[in-house]
């Protein structure tokens, strides 16, 4: 540790514009004990500058800017410097005493606090200090702002007699306070995005009718539209209320939020005409809010945390982070929708291959258990099976009834065996209708009388489903046997599918389908 002079510092620094200091230890000016890096037992003074341009860029000089201008002004920050000259720890503070807002931007692509750029309202502050990161990084964080306590208000009273009849502005003259919102001949300019809460109270010295009122309300300057939250104000001659009248109802009332910048007034309707009281009414406009006439007050939480499956960029909270808790969402008889082009993956955060129509995807490695499906009905050896509107159950793999489910052909049988030679995919007019995959019990029965050759019916590219052939040749016709046959098929998809036929030889049969029973063929699922 080592102590220098003030005199000494303010020499060096004349001297030199740029001095560092090697030394290890702290530096004290007016403290014989410093006990920081710097430390300075008295006061401290930094460059203060006063602009009144709409465009200004901070310089390696500046640390308080006041903003002066007459209109909405653009500060930019330097560029980050990466290795010598990098500025880490600069602080900037930028003043806005105007109506106006600054608009603060970051060189692209750094950030202030995760953002391109923040906003400076109107009569607040705001403090940044370099990162010393450069690229894509949060080069600027956001220190802390100043808030205006003040919201936007106005309060205008009569200064002179007005005549109105129905139909007619109310354009009070003299404005006794106002903070932020602009007057003229009875018409209020309010900012878009702030709430407003709109009073007006009059009175009246004479009417030309007897027992003549005015009722006013609110409305939109633009187009005379009843603002939605205004109530009606009756105006009755002042101590002078007729019989007939309804009687005075002081107040026109409103809360409005305009989502643009909008004119407001009041309007009377009634019969007749009157003479506005000089001196008593007034009309007020205030903000529920603090603000500055630029669109509600930008509050900047310094404190925002993210956590619990939640992140921060900036002022910005994302989802997406890792749960640091169990977490439970009850629906509360809501629904919970996942909607757009994008997957779920669980278990892994790439698409696997033949994965690309997939909407849910559950990756659990090599281990067994990835998914649990509960609903009362599971049982040891069950499938889970769809519907037609693909509502899925558990069911047993096997068809218990075989006899209460069995589907027969549809369509005519006819002869296949008619020609003269041999050939597949002979038509028989007959097609079995699958109604889902899996796995199904065929069984079916015909008596054909023949001489030596082979005969079956079979479904193309699933198999056949009867057959018979020639095992001695003999020089008289025969039945051919088995008569009745069984077989099991696989379909890996539903749909009608034709049953064909084939003959090996030109002999034709001497007899088709000429047994008692006749021709059958049907089939039953039995497992999936």
């Amino acid at each position: 540790m080592f102590k220098i002079s003030t005199k000494l510092i303010f020499a060096m620094i004349a001297l030199s514009p740029a001095i560092a200091f090697a030394q290890a230890g702290n530096v004290g000016v007016n403290t014989v004990n410093p006990g920081s890096t710097m430390d300075i037992n008295g006061s401290l003074a930094a460059n203060y500058k006063a602009v009144t341009t709409a465009t200004y860029n901070l310089v390696l000089s500046d640390f308080h800017v006041s903003y002066n201008g007459s209109s909405d002004a653009v500060f930019g920050l330097p560029p980050s410097v990466s290795g010598v000259g990098n500025f880490k720890g600069r602080i900037y503070r930028i003043k806005n005493n105007t109506n106006f807002k600054i608009t603060v931007n970051a060189v692209a692509p750094e950030t202030i606090n995760g953002n391109a750029s923040i906003s400076v309202p109107a009569n607040q502050s705001v403090e940044l200090v370099s990162t010393g990161l450069t690229g894509t990084n949060s080069t600027w964080e956001l220190l802390s702002t100043g808030t205006s306590s003040t919201g936007d208000y106005i309060i205008v009273k009569p200064n002179a007699a007005q005549s109105v009849s129905t139909g007619s502005d109310v354009t009070f003259g003299s404005v006794i306070a106002s903070n932020n919102i602009t007057y003229s001949a009875g018409v209020f300019n309010l900012k878009a995005g702030k709430t407003y809460v709109l009073r007006c109270q009059l009175h009246a010295t004479d009417f030309s009718l007897a027992g003549g009122f005015f009722v006013y309300e609110w409305v939109d300057a633009s187009n005379n539209s009843v603002l939605p939250s205004s109530t009606t104000g009756v105006v009755d001659a002042i101590n002078n209320y007729p019989a007939t009248s309804i009687g005075g109802q002081p107040e026109a009332y409103a809360i409005y939020r305009p989502t643009v910048d909008t004119s407001v007034k009041v309007r009377l309707g009634g019969a007749g005409t009157a003479q506005l009281n000089p001196t008593i009414g007034f009309m007020t406009v205030t903000e529920l809010a603090g603000g500055n006439g630029n669109g509600g007050t930008t509050i900047i939480n310094n404190n925002i945390t993210a956590s619990n499956g939640l992140s921060l960029s900036g002022t910005d909270v994302k989802l997406g982070g890792t749960l640091s808790q169990a977490t439970d969402i009850a629906t509360a008889g809501n629904n919970l929708s996942i909607n757009g082009t994008g997957k779920v993956l669980v278990g892994t955060n790439t698409v696997p291959a033949g994965a690309a129509s997939a909407k849910v995807v559950i990756d659990n490695g090599t281990a067994n258990g990835a998914l649990q499906i509960k609903d009362g009905t599971q049982q040891l050896g069950y499938v889970l099976t769809s519907d037609a509107n693909g509502l899925a159950t558990w069911s047993s793999t096997v068809t218990t009834a075989f006899a209460d489910n069995w589907t027969s052909y549809t369509g005519t049988l006819v002869n296949p065996f008619t020609g003269n030679s041999g050939g597949d995919n002979l038509p028989t007019g007959i097609s079995v209708n699958i109604p889902a995959k899996g796995w199904y019990f065929f069984r079916s029965g015909i008596t054909i009388t023949s001489t030596c050759n082979d005969y079956w019916f079979y479904i193309p590219g699933i198999g056949e489903v009867w057959k018979t052939y020639c095992g001695t040749a003999s020089p008289d016709p025969i039945n051919f046997v088995p008569r009745d046959q069984t077989r099991v098929l696989y379909f890996a998809a539903p749909g009608v599918y034709p049953i064909v036929a084939h003959k090996t030889n030109l002999v034709v049969p001497s007899g088709f389908n000429v047994g008692n029973p006749t021709f059958y063929l049907d089939f039953v699922k039995f497992q999936n």
